[in-house]
């Protein structure tokens, strides 16, 4: 008995449970030997005759009709709904290729054990999605987990003065400002020194004049991460914190959050925004891998350390693009400093290189060519030295990126009139755009222009469809693990180009069809099913999936930086548990399941 405890211990999802309740799930097992041919069951529908597990020996699945779906060995189980795929099937045969046995748990003890422990249940869920959705989510704590002293307030019929005197009273550097119960504005140190000194404007005006109306806030039992994306995004350093009944209770600042977590971006933001030079940039964004992989041992998933990622290299941008503007004098016209790839979705990782261009209102004349070509050239060399690297495609504003607004819808229009590889390669990349620094209306004007006549082109999009479903999930036959190796990274699956790309591409070609402006992935799928353009279930799906797989590479890009490695992409399954082997399968599964849908749609 005892080895068989210590197998099923090794079993995804038993390996999740304690030895005292993997014993009394062995206790309940009969062992099942098999021949080879022998007929195991007809499992339709399936759990009626319980759950096998294989000890020794393979097991062929295949459907009723008679077709193999998979073979299943050592560690693995049958008898259960399996998610071959979402729409799979009902039921299912099991046959013995070799000579094995098997734990049986019949189907009484199987439902006795699903109702106890939720992480089997989850696991045993024929749909691929509420496995993914029972995931455990570790928790970095709340803004309730902060202390925080009883805010104090102002009235908007107060002066400048009154309320700079309230501020020095109580020893606070920032001042909500409530009608009554209701949150208004709020005034900072900041505030008084640019808005009412710097601007001499007399100290008996209503502090209406200076305050930030209607302020950003977040609920009391907001998540510490979220706050300090709203604070990152935002550019602000004091946030309001309000109840259930939209009431202030406090007032979250940034030394707040760096006194509760460190090494802390919001630290590395702020000291990246007073850097001194392009040297100093650059020293400083080298720590921000050490940063993101803090996040990560903290319980931060790769949503939030996508978004913080994305948001250092935009606060290297900016900072280098002023440093060059210091140097090079004032621009000659409108600009728009544009980010591309996953730096615009927000979703970079602890590795990546630099996309981006430099979007001028105007056709420039040779003065003014020259003088954004040296823009360009300082921003790019000063992101390569900060450890983005050179884009090996030249998607660069220093390259042939850098164009008036006149040139970039004709290139675009081009792209979309008369779509080729290339084109719709390019546009793979370029329609992930956002503005990083500079006329942001002039941004916004370009991509609704492009969005626009994307929308409306369907052969287009049915050629950036297919284009799209050339990134396929990495399973092949009997459900097997797809690997592949490079020079230097080893071997494994490429979460990348096979696991994360596919949904990025998929929910790219939604977005367009939609005319749908959200850039960042998770918010254009959600954004799609909103719209109709997708289904809300399986929207949701894959959403979970592309977080359960955004995770597992992130883990691995913290472990190779970790250990002195460049972070790459490619995970060898062998270092995860079954359970999330499993998982990954079922992530895969969903996935595929998008792309049959979008093949359909557009007759690939």
């Amino acid at each position: 008995m005892d080895a068989d405890i210590e197998f099923l211990m090794t079993v995804a999802p038993f390996s999740e449970l304690d030895r005292h309740a993997v014993a009394e799930v062995v206790a309940q097992c009969k062992r099942h030997a098999f021949d080879a041919g022998e007929p195991l069951g007809e499992f339709s529908p399936p759990g009626q005759d319980g759950l096998f597990i294989i000890q020794a020996g393979q097991v062929a699945l295949s459907r009723v009709a008679g077709d193999v779906l998979e073979t299943r060995g050592r560690g693995e189980l049958f008898g259960h709904c399996i998610a071959f795929e979402a729409d799979g099937p009902d039921g299912y045969l099991a046959t013995a290729e070799t000579l094995g046995n098997a734990l049986h748990l019949n189907a009484a003890n199987l439902n006795a054990l699903v109702q106890k422990h939720a992480v089997v249940a989850d696991f045993l869920s024929h749909r691929p999605g509420d496995r993914l959705r029972g995931m455990a989510q570790r928790d970095t704590g709340t803004l309730m987990d902060v202390s925080l002293r009883p805010p104090v307030t102002a009235s908007p019929s107060l002066s400048i003065q009154a309320c700079a005197a309230l501020m020095a009273k109580h020893q606070v550097s920032s001042l909500p400002i409530v009608d009554g119960e209701q949150l208004v504005g709020i005034v900072t140190d900041r505030d008084l020194r640019s808005r009412v000194l710097a601007a001499g404007l007399a100290p008996d005006q209503a502090i209406t004049q200076v305050m930030t109306a209607a302020p950003k806030s977040v609920g009391s039992d907001a998540r510490i991460d979220d706050a300090l994306l709203v604070m990152l995004e935002a550019g602000i350093h004091h946030l309001p914190v309000v109840d259930d009944r939209h009431q202030l209770v406090g007032v979250v600042s940034a030394g707040d959050l760096l006194r509760s977590q460190a090494p802390h971006p919001l630290r590395l933001v702020r000291d990246i925004q007073r850097a001194d030079s392009a040297a100093e940039v650059a020293r400083l964004s080298h720590q921000a891998p050490g940063v993101l992989a803090a996040l990560s041992h903290q319980g931060s998933e790769v949503i939030e350390v996508g978004r913080i990622a994305s948001m250092l290299t935009d606060a290297a941008t900016r900072r280098l693009l002023q440093l060059a503007e210091t140097e090079l004098g004032p621009a000659p016209m409108a600009w728009s400093w544009l980010a591309f790839g996953s730096q615009a979705r927000m979703e970079q990782g602890l590795v990546t290189d630099q996309d981006n261009g430099l979007l001028l209102a105007e056709p420039p004349d040779a003065e003014q060519a020259a003088y954004f070509l040296q823009l360009a050239t300082r921003v790019c060399d000063g992101l390569n030295d900060c450890g983005y690297v050179y884009c090996s495609g030249d998607v660069m504003a220093m390259k042939r990126w850098r164009m008036a607004y006149s040139e970039w819808s004709r290139v675009f229009d081009q792209w979309m009139r008369e779509p080729d590889p290339q084109s719709i390669m390019n546009c793979s990349i370029f329609f992930d755009q956002r503005c990083v620094a500079g006329d942001a209306e002039l941004a916004k004007r370009l991509q609704q222009r492009v969005l626009k006549q994307a929308q409306d082109s369907r052969i287009f999009l049915r050629f950036l469809a297919a284009e799209s479903m050339k990134h396929t999930p990495p399973l092949g036959l009997f459900r097997r693990f797809l690997q592949e190796e490079r020079e230097g990274e080893g071997k494994g699956i490429n979460l990348k180009k096979r696991g994360v790309l596919p949904i990025v591409d998929l929910a790219r070609v939604r977005a367009l069809e939609g005319g749908l402006s959200e850039v960042h992935t998770e918010e254009r799928i959600r954004a799609a099913a909103e719209a109709g353009v997708m289904n809300a279930d399986d929207a949701d799906d894959l959403i979970h999936a592309l977080r359960f797989i955004g995770n597992i590479r992130l883990k691995h890009q913290v472990r190779c930086h970790e250990q002195g490695q460049p972070p790459n992409h490619l995970v060898d399954p062998d270092t995860l548990s079954g359970l999330h082997q499993r998982y990954l399968r079922s992530a895969f599964g969903i996935v595929r399941q998008a792309h049959k849908a979008l093949a359909l749609r557009y007759q690939i």
